[in-house]
């Protein structure tokens, strides 16, 4: 299924939307009962747990700043932003420094080489790039007008990433849908010792050019027909040039497909049928629970006749 309105047809015909939000700034969503305060993670409710901490549905590292929930204790959204929410992060940094995404802390700094001489920073009319000539980081191809940079993400655990993103989708989910993933709910406290059961799909899509870095989409999706051999539930976010489409496990619904081959369609990026077929679609494989370093992905910007080259030398 290569055309926008192919993939389209196939979500409406097999899945229906249970949560979806176009975020830009100043909206404010706020998730839960606030008379009625219980951790959807760990379980716990007053007095044995606080809810001091705003807990955020999505990282604020890529921009979150109005989509909160009341159902997430103090301990678990500690434990979730250093451990799992702290790879995503890591993970994620190049494509959030290029987009210019605005994070808990800013835009994000890249520093990469001996001493840090080769680096990216947020600069007021865009970015500004410093390059040692002698570092392989960049390429200047100037008959295509394009600068090509290989960047090196944060030390990260591929699982961890793939738990951020779980994590995610269960704080945006309606309260009537987790019956349907109560092993992933237990398979996610902070205190398990248990590891998933099984890998399960995680799509990488990238779009080329200039898009919003203030604005995120996110999804949840799930199947219409348990008869259909395909994941039950798909969570969907997008940010600046990247959307992350990952297969939820849910035991309880997906068991009975357990050893049988499923469909699975990229979700499309937007609704421009031209950027669909332009995009970069990739299957992510992010299992291990083993610390990664020196991870690297390449991302190409297009200057036209507009670069600063002093300050991009």
């Amino acid at each position: 299924m290569d055309t926008l309105k192919e993939r389209l047809a196939f979500y409406e015909r097999h899945y229906r939307p249970v949560a979806a939000w176009m975020l830009r700034p100043g909206d404010r969503v706020v998730l839960g009962n606030k008379e009625d305060r219980r951790c959807r993670f760990c379980g716990g409710s007053k007095p044995d747990v606080t809810f001091r901490t705003d807990a955020h549905a999505l990282p604020e590292s890529i921009g979150n700043k109005g989509l909160l929930t009341l159902y997430e204790c103090d301990d678990c959204n500690s434990a979730f932003g250093q451990g799992c929410e702290n790879d995503f992060g890591n993970w994620s940094l190049p494509v959030r420094t290029m987009a210019r995404i605005n994070g808990k802390g800013g835009i994000p700094s890249i520093k990469q080489g001996p001493g840090n001489a080769w680096r990216v920073d947020e600069y007021p009319t865009g970015l500004k790039i410093s390059v040692d000539e002698t570092e392989g980081f960049w390429r200047d191809d100037v008959a295509e007008k394009t600068l090509t940079f290989t960047l090196k993400r944060g030390p990260h655990r591929p699982a961890g990433v793939a738990r951020a993103l779980f994590k995610m989708a269960l704080s945006v989910m309606p309260e009537e849908e987790l019956p349907n993933f109560r092993q992933l709910l237990d398979w996610m406290k902070p205190s398990a010792v248990q590891k998933m059961a099984a890998p399960t799909p995680i799509f990488h899509t990238f779009a080329g050019g200039a898009w919003p870095s203030d604005v995120l989409r996110v999804a949840l999706l799930t199947r219409l027909s348990d008869e259909t051999v395909m994941p039950y539930c798909f969570f969907t976010l997008g940010y600046g040039n990247e959307l992350l489409q990952v297969a939820i496990p849910s035991v309880e619904r997906d068991g009975q497909h357990l050893g049988k081959k499923m469909s699975v369609v990229p979700f499309p990026f937007c609704d421009d049928p031209a950027v669909v077929m332009s995009c970069t679609v990739r299957k992510l494989e992010l299992f291990s629970d083993e610390i990664v370093k020196g991870d690297a992905v390449e991302i190409v910007l297009a200057y036209g006749d507009q670069l600063d080259r002093a300050a991009a030398e």
